[in-house]
């Protein structure tokens, strides 16, 4: 018998952070074929995941904590591929800029059986979450986004000749 799981999301790494996801049939056209809007909502959790990682603890509370809003500045995707009902595929997220109150990440999506599918990339921006206006990355975050990104270059750095 096949193994299966009833899961459509599954934390398989944390450095880099890496998700296993299965397409619901609700996420899709008639057609079987992803509505283009749930990328967005699949990227989304991607960067939620990250943030729980990073803050060891959930992201609402972690903002709270902080004193910090991160609504999204900007957001874009290229498709390489569909995706269809009961497809499993992977995101991983990568730090790839980390600015004064910004910071950009990408996520790659990729297709178990046929390879990428999508590349998206998200700037969050700090915000106080009463004023709605831009404030500095908190020390602290800035210090977790840079270890993040510094771990995941170390273990995708090419070995030496040993």
């Amino acid at each position: 018998m096949e193994k299966t799981t009833t899961a459509t999301e599954l934390l398989l790494g944390s450095v880099p952070v890496t998700i296993q996801r299965r397409v619901k049939w609700g996420e899709c056209d008639p057609a079987g074929v992803v509505y283009m809007v749930n990328y967005g909502e699949y990227v989304v959790s991607a960067y939620e995941l990250l943030m729980a990682v990073l803050l060891d603890e959930g992201l609402q509370k972690g903002k709270a904590r902080h004193g910090v809003a991160f609504p999204a500045k900007a957001f874009g995707i290229e498709f390489y591929a569909s995706l269809r009902p009961d497809e499993d595929f992977l995101m991983t997220v990568e730090i790839t800029d980390i600015r004064t109150r910004t910071f950009d990440l990408t996520v790659r999506g990729s297709s178990v059986a046929n390879g990428s599918v999508f590349l998206a990339k998200l700037t969050p921006i700090a915000v106080d979450p009463t004023t709605r206006t831009a404030l500095p990355l908190p020390e602290g975050i800035v210090h977790k986004l840079r270890h993040y990104r510094e771990a995941c270059a170390l273990k995708n750095a090419p070995m030496g000749n040993v």
